[in-house]
């Protein structure tokens, strides 16, 4: 099995600098929050002292001149798919790994782009050049991401095979073990993956358990991690752009009216089931917007897969003027629909059922109603002759 890995590293800061080029060259920092604490997601080469994680009041301290972005994920998400849409059209075989990260199956490529060496310009080509892509080749996952760490921007690196000669220099920090492990490692002043491997499987293991047998293995270059390609999902995309920009509720409902109308008149929906919406929304002076429906039961209803939305939609704070709106339709199933019941209790249920979904969703959890349910009717005991629980319909 052959394996090339192409990593990008700091994607989101360079997708900013792709829309705001006036942002090169200086100092920038890309915050996430966490609950109430703001952290570090990505940085410019020139926010010296600032590391990936670090607090944002830390961060300050070491580079007073930063400019502050808010981490906007959707963005940084749908840059690198679409880098990926591209590789696809030279790989079927791709595995996407965390952002910035993926893993393309090359095997029997070669022939078809007249040499490694062609296949590899092909590869690097799919990326834009602004984005400096490195790609590693090896037999596995493993020594193909330790050989895109160890490559240049915009060049590939391929692993010789002693696998385990090339991987001895690398730190354990780059094994995928927890925290606590890999300081663990550390404290036993195994520091590369060299140490490790000199070391006899047995007495890793004795220390590690089963990951312990894992990570020695990687520190000799043996991955056999099959490659697991994403199936490609079908997605139903309408967009549409406001005439100017709008903030209210009413408008915005009525955008996605008329996108949920269009999308379900299409031939690929139409008499189809759904399970979820996704709406996106470029927003004036914030990070892309983006919210997501998945429906507990799919349904192929426009009106109530729009009525779910609108309930929901109640409870939605609006960030800023919604200059456009995108709504993307995922999970189609070929069900026609639910056969309803000839019997009146069970239509009954069904609609208390449906009923109690869209109580959920409005609220984000079950919603407190119970039912009394009888235990022991004959009871002389009236606390033994019925319970209160959760009501299931």
């Amino acid at each position: 099995m052959k394996i090339a890995c192409l990593l990008i590293t700091h994607l989101a800061m360079k997708s900013e600098f792709t829309r705001f080029p006036e942002l090169q060259n200086r100092p920038v920092i890309i915050t996430q929050s966490h609950g109430s604490r703001q952290t570090v997601l990505d940085r410019s080469q020139e926010a010296n002292g600032v590391t990936e994680g670090m607090s944002v009041q830390e961060a300050l301290s070491c580079c007073k001149s930063a400019t502050l972005l808010e981490a906007d994920h959707p963005y940084y998400e749908e840059t690198f798919n679409s880098m990926l849409d591209s590789v696809g059209q030279r790989s079927p075989e791709i595995e996407r790994g965390p952002l910035g990260c993926a893993y393309i199956g090359i095997d029997g490529l070669e022939m078809m782009y007249g040499g490694e060496a062609r296949l590899i310009t092909s590869l690097i080509h799919a990326i834009p050049n602004n984005f400096t892509p490195r790609l590693g080749l090896a037999s596995g996952k493993f020594p193909a991401y330790i050989a895109a760490i160890s490559t240049k921007g915009g060049q590939a690196t391929k692993v010789p095979n002693d696998i385990a000669a090339f991987l001895k220099r690398f730190s354990i920090d780059l094994l995928p073990l927890s925290w606590n492990d890999k300081v663990r490692l550390h404290n036993f002043s195994i520091h590369t993956l060299g140490d490790l491997s000199n070391l006899s499987l047995g007495a890793v293991q004795a220390q590690f358990g089963s990951l312990g047998k894992i990570a020695w293995e990687l520190s000799r270059g043996i991955d056999t991690s099959p490659l697991i390609p994403k199936p490609k999902e079908e997605s139903i995309k309408e967009a549409l752009t406001f005439p100017s920009p709008v903030i209210t509720q009413e408008a915005i409902l009525a955008a996605v009216e008329i996108l949920i109308t269009r999308a379900f008149l299409r031939p690929e929906v139409r008499g189809k089931n759904i399970r979820g919406i996704t709406l996106k929304s470029n927003v004036i002076r914030h990070p892309t917007w983006q919210k997501q429906f998945t429906f507990k039961d799919p349904t192929p209803d426009v009106k109530k897969a729009y009525k779910i939305i609108k309930t929901t939609f109640e409870n939605i704070k609006i960030p800023g003027p919604f200059e456009d709106i995108t709504l993307s339709i995922s999970g189609l199933s070929g069900d026609s629909g639910i056969q309803t019941s000839l019997f009146t209790d069970i239509r009954k249920r069904a609609q208390l059922r449906e009923m109690m979904n869209l109580l959920e969703s409005q609220l984000g959890h079950k919603p407190p109603i119970y039912q009394v349910k009888d235990i022991e009717p004959w009871s002389r005991t009236p606390e033994r002759r019925q319970v209160l629980t959760t009501f299931e319909p």
